[in-house]
């Protein structure tokens, strides 16, 4: 398997980057590392100048609500380019799902991982039948948790792909093993509501490491849980000096890591080859749009199960 250049929590975590899985890093040396630069950037922090002209384009500025003075001081106002939903229509995808696959079933294959040894096993659902099933089931679960946000597509999304909807990050080639296992399936979407923007992910990849080596790797900002199915489940939460903070959870269910993010900023563009420190991103809200405890009910849903 192709070695990783070093990347931090917010490009090693599959859900909500869209970045391929973190199969070499522990805990300790994704904190550590430096941030592998996105492509395709569509939201900008704003201030003043910049809320005028994100409103040119098409944009939206939110302004946040009033806070009494003893409280912390509400993040700046953003502004969100780019179309905004206030409602997703699971009906497709779902329809999608319900179907037999229309593309070819997969071979049983394992994939040994070259870091650890883990022998991957790669899912016999096709990739574009996995992503509606995983489509369908966002689009009905989340938005109940979130009935007043406006939602935007991630940055990290290709620009035909709705907010929470999955779509395969990276897909199976046999003839390329190595360089395509695992194969994994993210959604991501920017939500904004009265409180300000922040963005949530989603994802799911064949198991690339046991459920007790991942125990054993959770340090520092990382705390292990069991989760509502008796899986085990891994809370990474960091903040940054700035107040900006990211969760992520990784619940380990049988031959399936499943995944869930949410953090209270969104990361500004950055041209290729660009990096940013986590101490350089700013929050947009005061709260994650979900709680840690929503996150792992999320993750923990069979419907992130890649073998079920």
């Amino acid at each position: 398997m192709p070695d990783h250049p070093e990347t931090d929590i917010h490009d090693a975590l599959v859900a909500y980057t869209g970045a391929e899985p973190p199969l070499s890093f522990t805990y300790d040396e994704v904190l550590a590392g430096g941030r592998r630069a996105r492509r395709r950037r569509r939201f900008a922090v704003a201030g003043a100048a910049a809320a005028v002209a994100a409103v040119a384009v098409g944009g939206v500025s939110l302004a946040l609500p009033h806070r009494s003075a003893d409280l912390t001081p509400a993040p700046p106002p953003y502004a969100v380019a780019g179309p905004g939903w206030s409602t997703l229509d699971a009906a497709p995808y779902c329809r999608i799902a319900s179907a037999e696959p229309t593309s070819p079933l997969v071979k049983p294959t394992t994939v040994v991982n070259e870091k650890n040894n883990y022998p991957i096993r790669i899912p016999a659902e096709p990739a574009d039948h996995a992503a509606a099933r995983i489509s369908c089931y966002l689009a009905a679960a989340v938005p109940p948790l979130l009935p007043d946000v406006t939602y935007y597509r991630s940055s990290s999304s290709p620009g035909d792909i709705m907010p929470l909807q999955a779509y395969p990050g990276r897909i199976f080639d046999p003839e390329r093993p190595a360089d395509t296992a695992p194969p994994y399936i993210t959604a991501g979407a920017v939500v904004v509501d009265e409180q300000g923007a922040g963005e949530i992910g989603f994802g799911a990849a064949p198991a690339y490491e046991s459920a007790a080596d991942a125990t054993a790797n959770c340090a520092g900002s990382c705390t292990v849980r069991t989760g509502p199915n008796s899986d085990t489940v891994t809370i990474l939460d960091t903040s940054g000096a700035s107040g900006y903070r990211h969760v992520e959870v990784h619940v380990y269910r049988g031959d399936t890591v499943a995944s869930a993010s949410a953090s209270n900023g969104v990361t500004p563009p950055t041209a290729p080859g660009e990096a940013i420190s986590g101490d350089e991103l700013q929050p947009t809200r005061q709260d994650l749009p979900l709680t840690v405890e929503q996150l792992i009910e999320l993750a923990s849903a069979p419907e992130l199960d890649l073998f079920s």
